[in-house]
């Protein structure tokens, strides 16, 4: 509870820096205007449907380049606690972009993160990132998915070395799932934690599941 409340005094009382160009950012954001702008991609992504069959569709608010690839660095590897309030301020910017997701009222859930990881970190950063825009719409995790062994790192693996890591990595909690399942995560590369994930899910009930991720460099959809 202190150390959340210390986080948020920070954030609100002492100047943050863009992390992408280190300009002063004004307000309690994580990016500054300008960067905002450049990097802010919001859309569904391209799937190669016969590598992630389980999984109908995944969202992206930004590229992963820039301040938000330096941020999330940060966050895994480097102990940045003060970031945390500052992306879940930033997913808040992008309000509208959002609520077509949530028609419906979807279960929302979760990537699990490694146990070490989290432990090492003392934080978990998808719901971090998340949850504040969770919150004010009045909208909670649902428990669904747990890690059940520990994997190797996903950073440069081949997307079928990613698809062997992780198989068998989650497992399902004794949840009634139905509709849609909205799965948040932080970045997304080849889809395969997403793909993993909703295979799960739809083995306990789920008709659709979507990820929502901050960032990603996959191609974006076209119409």
């Amino acid at each position: 509870m202190w150390q959340v409340l210390k986080e948020l005094i920070l954030a609100i009382f002492y100047p943050h820096y863009c992390p992408a160009c280190h300009e002063e950012v004004e307000g309690t954001g994580l990016l500054c205007e300008a960067c905002r702008r450049s990097t802010y991609a919001p859309g569904y992504l391209e799937l190669e449907k016969e590598t992630v069959p389980h999984l109908d569709a995944v969202y992206r608010l930004y590229r992963y380049e820039g301040g938000i690839k330096r941020a999330l660095h940060g966050l895994k590897y480097e102990k940045r606690r003060d970031y945390l309030y500052r992306m879940g301020e930033e997913v808040l910017h992008h309000e509208a972009d959002l609520e077509p997701l949530f028609t419906g009222n979807p279960f929302v859930v979760a990537l699990p993160t490694d146990p070490k990881r989290q432990k090492t970190r003392g934080y978990e950063i998808p719901p971090a990132i998340f949850g504040p825009y969770l919150k004010k719409h009045a909208m909670i995790l649902t428990q669904a998915l747990w890690r059940q062994r520990t994997t190797k790192p996903q950073y440069g693996l081949s997307r079928a070395e990613r698809r062997e890591n992780l198989l068998g990595s989650f497992a399902l909690h004794p949840v009634k799932l139905d509709g849609t399942v909205i799965v948040i995560d932080d970045i997304a590369t080849t889809g395969a934690s997403l793909e993993e994930a909703a295979r799960l899910l739809k083995e306990g009930g789920a008709e659709k599941v979507v990820g929502l991720v901050l960032a990603s460099n996959a191609p974006q959809r076209q119409y």
